[in-house]
Parts: structure tokens; C-alpha cells; sequence
């Protein structure tokens, strides 16, 4: 395989990914018992999610590639095993924002490395795309750090009640 299909794999990968994480956010943004500025943040990120979905899904149709529905229908379903999984925790707010946290830092390394991939390929479609989507990635991350502890404080005052 060469350099470019690798690519190709990597973005096919990545806007797998994208669509997968909007079955994540969803569920974040319509669970009535978290925080609202958490379910407000969650709607906002998974426009963004979708619009990445939609930028990757672009850069594969210029390099005369498509997506892959198997990777795509995998990921998805990933998402809905793992939320179901946190739905029957206790602390499911607290689990779901740690895994929203450990997605965002998994996302910008995928894009890191499509950054680089698409730099070495000289392919400026992929090194800016892959630049505006690291730093909403980066955004979300340093929001979830940020609120962490106020996602983990309510959930031990209600565990306190």
C-alpha cells in the first residue's frame, strides 16, 4: 500500500470516527440529568462532529475516494455499546465525560497524524482541514477539563443526598 492510500485508510478511519461520536454526543446532549451547560456543549460539539464528518468525507471525495459503510457502521455501533455500557452505571455522568475527554485527546492525535500524512503528500486540502478540526478538538478537550470537576462535585452531592 502506498503513502496516499494509507491516507485514504486514515480518513476513511477518521470519518468513521466522526460519525460514530455523534451517537456519543446525542445521548450527552439529550440526558435530562447532566448539567445543562454539559448538554449544551454536547449539542454544540456534535454539529461540529457532523461538520468534520462532512469536511473528511469532501477531502476523500477529492482524492477520488469514498467512504467506507462497513468502518462507518462498525464505529456507530461501537458508540451505542459503549453508551449503553455507562447507562447502566451509577456515576454515568461522571463515566461519560471521562470518555468524552479520552475521545477528544484520541481525535487530535488521529488528525495529528492526518496533518502529517497530508503534509508530506503536499495535499493542502488535508493539512487545512486537519488544522481547523485539531483546534475544535482541542477546544472540546480543554471544556472538558475544565468542567470535569463540576460534572464529578454534582454527582458526589447527589450521592451525599
Amino acid at each position: 500500500m502506498n503513502t496516499k492510500e494509507e491516507l485514504i485508510e486514515w480518513l476513511r478511519d477518521a470519518y468513521a470516527m466522526e460519525r460514530g461520536l455523534e451517537v456519543t454526543l446525542q445521548k450527552m446532549a439529550d440526558t435530562e440529568d447532566a448539567l445543562p451547560e454539559f448538554r449544551e456543549r454536547a449539542r454544540q460539539h456534535k454539529e461540529e462532529t457532523t461538520g468534520h464528518a462532512e469536511d473528511v468525507k469532501a477531502c476523500l471525495e477529492q482524492l477520488g475516494a469514498d467512504t467506507s459503510t462497513l468502518k462507518t457502521t462498525l464505529a456507530e455501533g461501537m458508540e451505542m455499546v459503549k453508551g449503553l455500557g455507562t447507562s447502566f452505571a451509577k456515576d454515568e455522568r461522571v463515566k461519560d465525560v471521562l470518555a468524552g475527554y479520552a475521545s477528544e485527546h484520541f481525535e487530535i492525535a488521529c488528525y495529528t497524524a492526518l496533518l502529517t500524512a497530508g503534509a508530506r503528500l503536499q495535499l493542502p486540502a488535508v493539512t487545512e482541514m486537519c488544522t481547523k478540526i485539531i483546534g475544535e478538538e482541542q477546544a472540546m478537550a480543554d471544556w472538558f477539563d475544565d468542567h470535569l470537576p463540576d460534572v464529578v462535585g454534582a454527582y458526589l452531592k447527589e450521592a451525599d443526598a
